[in-house]
């Protein structure tokens, strides 16, 4: 607004010219520096809605980082937590696993222990038949000895009853070894009885 150059028009005894115009020169220097402040405070406050306008932008973006971090924070505490669940699981299926298996291999080992102890008692009564049967059949023989007369034809005969037991000693001997369980103490014992 132009203040100084402002004219008015004259009128019959109106107003003295030199005070209009000195007051006139006051109001426009007051409103120039009215109007300098104003645009001072109206760049001051384009300026801090600029940078309001930024923090504002830089708090949303904060926002959403801090919600993202958050959101993050959270989806791995879920997967860690499933992840420890999933372990839990498989160290128990594995725990079962293995007890299962050492229970198998525990009865297994007694199946086995209680099948080698029958055989061991199996053999053991097939030995003490041919045992028996054998000193039975050298105590017959001695007494069969005794009897016979000291001729040579004798001598001949008796020879067969020692060649006949010593081959009952090798076949009962053979027959001696353990079978899984297939025969027993009386079998040898039949055997023996056989052979005589």
């Amino acid at each position: 607004m132009d203040i100084h150059n402002k004219e008015f028009k004259r009128g019959f005894r109106g107003y003295s010219e030199e005070d209009v115009d000195a007051f006139m020169n006051n109001i426009a220097g007051d409103y120039e520096k009215v109007y300098r402040e104003y645009c001072e405070l109206k760049e001051r406050c384009d300026s801090l809605q600029d940078k309001l306008t930024q923090y504002e932008k830089m708090e949303a973006t904060m926002n959403s980082t801090l919600m993202l971090a958050q959101q993050t924070a959270e989806n791995v505490k879920v997967s860690a937590r499933k992840e420890a669940d999933l372990i839990l699981q498989e160290a128990e299926s594995k725990k079962k696993q293995m007890l299962d298996e050492t229970m198998m291999n525990l009865q297994k080992s007694q199946q086995e222990w209680e099948k080698l102890k029958a055989q061991t008692g199996a053999y053991r009564a097939k030995c003490r038949a041919i045992l028996t049967s054998q000193l039975k059949l050298l105590d017959d023989m001695a007494l069969d000895g005794e009897a016979a007369a000291p001729v040579a034809s004798d001598k001949a005969v008796a020879v067969k009853p020692a060649a006949a037991a010593v081959a009952v000693s090798a076949e009962a001997a053979q027959k001696a070894v353990p079978d899984h369980g297939s025969h027993d103490g009386k079998d040898a014992e039949k055997d023996a009885n056989k052979a005589k």
